[in-house]
């Protein structure tokens, strides 16, 4: 029986990226289900769904579990807090040029850095700023491969209301400036409300307002930004902390690069697919309508209509709910 992909694109792609030298796709998932097997039932119940591609780990975890190249298996991460002090700040640098080193990609949050041009009393003399700074990380990322065969990945976060929010936002306003970046910005509930409001909005650090700006406009220059440069995104950073489960013991300031997943301070996340068309196979029928994949069934439904949905639990056993809806498309999942 021949295993893993069928478009040679994708045959490609996973010989190039994922598998170890000498590796035809079957011995890269009794690497992967060797390495992480719990015991011997659990290796045969991971290798026979990483065989079928009904579940498939992330690059990072198929490149570097189990491989002799000492590599992160783990895919985002964010940065411990960058405080304001040199040293912090060059501790965090040292850090990620370690995580980029092999393989994973960080995000930071850069606001507790003092803005541009403020006193320096220890040193008299004036910050450069958060974004000036940003360009350390921007070097070592250029500098580093990411596990020897790929650039890093960072992002940068900088909260709306930081005094230096406006030089923040077209940063990237070129195709040469912090190009190992992608920069979103840390919008709060305060802003929006100002914004809603157009109300004067408050830019601060440390408790200390600096000015007070038309939000606006401010807004109008983050979409015109995005518009023309794609960067920068919009993290509404006091929603994700209002649903963040563990909200109670940590505090979000930045996500990993992509942007998909926001991460407390020394956060890290692993990724993987469950591919549901593989997964369930078996013909169903509603009303005149049979579908060969039960996990994707769209139908129309009309006022009258009444769907029985199965909800399967962990053991596979049935139970039905009644569910009705009114002249909209309706997207059942079997699982």
């Amino acid at each position: 029986m021949t295993y893993g992909p069928t478009l040679p694109i994708s045959e490609e792609i996973d010989r190039t990226k994922y598998r170890q030298e000498g590796e035809d796709f079957y011995n890269k998932v009794i690497r992967i289900a060797g390495t992480l097997k719990d015991d011997r039932y659990h290796f045969e119940e991971l290798k026979a769904a990483l065989l079928n591609q009904r579940f498939i780990p992330a690059g990072r975890v198929q490149n570097a579990i189990g491989a002799a190249r000492q590599t992160t298996a783990y895919n985002c991460f964010v940065s411990g807090t960058i405080s304001d002090s040199m040293k912090s700040i060059m501790e965090r640098a040292t850090e990620a040029s370690e995580t980029m080193r092999r393989g994973g990609g960080i995000g930071y949050d850069f606001s507790h850095i003092r803005p541009r041009g403020d006193r320096i009393k220890s040193l008299d003399s004036k910050s450069s700023g958060p974004v000036s700074f940003m360009r350390i990380y921007d070097a070592i990322c250029q500098t580093i491969a990411s596990s020897g065969h790929r650039r890093g990945a960072q992002m940068g976060v900088l909260r709306i209301d930081h005094p230096d929010i406006e030089q923040f936002i077209t940063a990237k306003n070129d195709d040469t400036s912090l190009t190992g970046f992608n920069i979103s910005v840390g919008v709060t509930d305060e802003f929006m409300k100002c914004l809603e409001n157009k109300e004067p909005f408050p830019l601060r650090f440390e408790d200390e307002v600096y000015k007070y700006v038309d939000p606006v406009a401010l807004w109008d220059m983050i979409m015109r930004s995005t518009w023309d440069y794609a960067e920068p995104g919009i993290l509404f950073i006091d929603t994700i902390n209002d649903y963040n489960n563990l909200g109670y013991c940590e505090r979000i300031a930045a996500t990993n690069p992509c942007g998909e997943q926001p991460l407390p301070p020394y956060g890290a996340c692993l990724l993987a697919h469950l591919i549901w068309l593989n997964i369930y196979k078996k013909k169903i029928t509603i009303g005149n309508l049979t579908t060969s994949y039960s996990s994707t069934i769209f139908l129309l439904l009309s006022e009258q209509w009444t769907m029985l949905l199965t909800a399967q639990s962990t053991h596979w056993k049935s139970r039905k709910k009644k569910l009705k809806a009114k002249d909209e498309w309706v997207l059942v999942l079997q699982v």
